[in-house]
Formats: C-alpha cells, sequence, structure tokens
C-alpha cells in the first residue's frame, strides 16, 4: 500500500470513529435531560422541554430562531439543509405549539419571517443550560491530560465543522 492509500484508509478509520462517537455523545446529552415519566407533573418550562424533545430538528430550527432573531423559510430550510417543504412542517408544528410565531414582510408581502416566541426562547435557553450542565459533569469525569487534548483539537474540529465541500 503506497502513502496515498495509507492516508485515505486512516482518514477513512477516523471518519468512521468520528461519525460514531459525535451522535452518541450528543445523544448522551440529550438523555441527560431530567425529564419525569408524567408530563402533567412538571413545571411548564419542563413541559415545553419535554414536548421539543421529541425532534432534535425542532431544537436546530428554534435554536436557529433565538441565535438570528429571524429568518425566512428559505433560510431555514438551508441552515437546515432540508428541503422547504421540510422546513414549513416543522415551522407549522412549532407555530400550533406557541414557539415562533410568522409575519409577512412590510415590504414584500412574498416574504415569510419566521422569529421565536418568549416561550420559544425560555425553551431553547432552558435545554441548553441543562445540556451544558450535563456536558460539564461528563467533562468532570475527565482527567487533566484528557482535558488538555481535548482543548487541544477544539479548533480543529471547528474548522472541520466550517469546511465546505
Amino acid at each position: 500500500m503506497n502513502m496515498a492509500e495509507q492516508d485515505a484508509a486512516q482518514q477513512l478509520d477516523l471518519a468512521d470513529e468520528l461519525l460514531e462517537v459525535l451522535p452518541n455523545l450528543l445523544q448522551r446529552l440529550r438523555a441527560d435531560v431530567p425529564l419525569d415519566a408524567d408530563p402533567q407533573s412538571l413545571e411548564p418550562e419542563w413541559r415545553d422541554i419535554a414536548e421539543l424533545r421529541a425532534t432534535r430538528g425542532q431544537f436546530r430550527l428554534l435554536g436557529i430562531l433565538v441565535r438570528q432573531e429571524r429568518c425566512t423559510m428559505q433560510d431555514l430550510a438551508e441552515q437546515l439543509a432540508v428541503t422547504p417543504p421540510t422546513a414549513t412542517a416543522m415551522v407549522k408544528r412549532l407555530f400550533a405549539q406557541g414557539y415562533i410565531e410568522r409575519l409577512r414582510d412590510e415590504q414584500d408581502w412574498r416574504v415569510v419571517w419566521v422569529r421565536p416566541t418568549e416561550r420559544g426562547k425560555k425553551a431553547i435557553t432552558l435545554y441548553n443550560q441543562v445540556r451544558r450542565a450535563a456536558l460539564q459533569k461528563r467533562l468532570g469525569q475527565l482527567n487533566d491530560e484528557e482535558l488538555e487534548r481535548l482543548r487541544a483539537v477544539l479548533p480543529v474540529l471547528k474548522h472541520l465543522s466550517e469546511v465546505r465541500l
């Protein structure tokens, strides 16, 4: 096996490992969000989290809106890497649940803006706080060397997430 083939094989192995580890970590963080079995016994904010927790895409959509304050349907579809009808279905569900609102553009009535409601903002804020705390607890289980190695790889992972193909 020549050097190029070895590099390609190592990259394939690394890709396989990343594709296994990263989704598992994110899934574990979602699972770490504490929820009672009976949604009626939960505080209203926790009911919102339980309701939203059903689909990761809804959290992603709402998170985008909270960060950007508002988006058009086309922008949301592009950022979520889904088709416009899929984004529309997600928006309809979140709208019906009271997490987002739709507004017509003042200059161009064909354009529909979507933005989070206060309920949506609170739900995302609480969810992110709980996930951050869960990740912090997991990080607390690492030794100093593991933490340093993780810090060193973060810029690489960030760059990898920003690479356009």
